[in-house]
């Protein structure tokens, strides 16, 4: 006998379990050290922020992007794989309940991440409106609404075939998004508000009528899963092997000019081939860009002062760490045995491409920090770059190296 209750919540245990397993690995205590004092100095550059804001600060528009994108993403967690394809099709009528968890699960989950975000900006937006704890807990419950109708209309949407009607979805939801929020924290009229959450109830009330008489897209829905659970696998792989990891490659041909680079000699034959696996392989080369980007944000967005020495060095501690990892990229591959280079030679090239990587963003940065800051302030953060990539890769990527041997 079929139980629909039953197998939601194996599969819910089954998701805990597998990410419990790796999360522990995630947050040791080296990387749990790392955050307490970024987030410290965080806080007290912020704090100190709060006090010299001026009051024209644009913050309707700057939060209202960021939640809006943060509202936008994601859907509903359905812990769908591959065999259910065949083995759960024919109970597609019997599984609504199952949807229903689901959804219910997704809405805590995704509105903790957003709930976070918006609790940082509550100090400010404290500093810069009239605003109350009852308006507060309006807004809360205002986002809270939002997450839920963006889940739903994801699901609804999710329906369709054409991926042309689900990507315009996307983009008008997000212009809702970010309209009814922009209104909120401007303090807008109560009618430029309701019209707007009218018009998403009426979109709300539309799919789901155009959708009753649709089958679910099981394809879909099971690669949407499938996508989910490899972000997270690629993640934890930066800390521990995940057997579970699906290698991704991306082509990047505006990026080959880079490999051009490498001369064509027996003894570079690692060189090649770490930096094309950087370039191309997994999610190296993304995580390197998103940790640039953020570094960018955090040293243009915080006031000059500590934040511009710290933000560099953290920026670069987390790509070296978590680039370690590619190392082992290959030690299935057999054929790396064969090749008539010394392990000296390896060892060598890995550790020069990471140190190259590493002095790419110091200099990046250093621009960046030229336009915000004196010329005493970008030496120091050039030179101390510097000194910190070098050193780094000497005292910690060669000693992990030698552990993974």
């Amino acid at each position: 006998m079929f139980n629909v209750d039953q197998l939601w919540k194996s599969r819910f245990t089954q998701y805990v379990n597998d990410t419990r397993r790796y999360l522990k690995y995630m947050f040791n205590d080296h990387l749990v050290i790392v955050m307490i004092f970024l987030l410290s100095g965080l806080a007290l550059a912020y704090q100190n922020w709060l006090e010299i804001v001026p009051p024209d600060f644009p913050y309707a528009l700057l939060m209202g992007a960021i939640l809006a994108l943060l509202i936008t993403r994601g859907s509903i967690h359905t812990f769908l794989k591959d065999p259910d394809l065949v083995f759960l099709l024919p109970l597609e009528e019997k599984l609504k309940p199952y949807i229903k968890k689901s959804f219910l699960y997704s809405i805590v989950l995704e509105s903790y991440f957003l709930l976070l975000v918006f609790g940082v900006s509550v100090p400010l937006f404290f500093t810069l409106t009239d605003a109350t704890f009852t308006s507060l807990l309006a807004i809360l419950l205002l986002l809270l609404g939002m997450k839920s109708w963006n889940l739903w209309m994801t699901w609804l949407v999710n329906f369709y075939t054409d991926r042309k009607v689900r990507l315009s979805d996307w983009w008008v939801r997000l212009a809702l998004n970010f309209t009814l929020l922009f209104l909120v924290f401007s303090e807008a009229s109560l009618l430029f508000i309701g019209v707007v959450v009218a018009v998403m109830i009426l979109l709300l009330v539309y799919f789901q009528k155009a959708s009753r008489k649709m089958n679910w897209k099981w394809d879909l829905l099971i690669e949407n899963e499938t996508k989910r659970m490899q972000l997270f696998y690629r993640v934890a792989n930066l800390f521990v092997d995940v057997p579970g990891l699906k290698e991704k490659v991306k082509r990047r041909r505006w990026l080959d000019f880079i490999l051009s680079l490498t001369p064509y000699a027996k003894e570079k034959s690692f060189d090649y081939l770490y930096l094309r696996t950087f370039l191309r392989s997994g999610d190296y080369f993304g995580l390197y860009l998103r940790l640039l980007i953020i570094g960018c944000v955090l040293l243009l967005t915080l006031p000059v002062g500590y934040a511009t020495y710290l933000v560099p060095i953290l920026v670069l501690y987390l790509t070296g760490f978590q680039l370690i990892p590619m190392w082992r990229h290959h030690y299935n591959k057999l054929w790396l045995s064969i090749y008539p280079v010394q392990e000296e030679h390896r060892v060598k090239a890995f550790t020069k491409m990471i140190v190259s990587i590493l002095l790419s963003q110091v200099i990046i940065l250093a621009v960046l920090v030229a336009f915000i800051a004196t010329w005493t302030e970008l030496s120091i953060v050039l030179i101390g770059g510097i000194l910190f990539s070098y050193l780094y890769v000497q005292a910690v990527v060669k000693r992990k190296i030698a552990s993974l041997k």
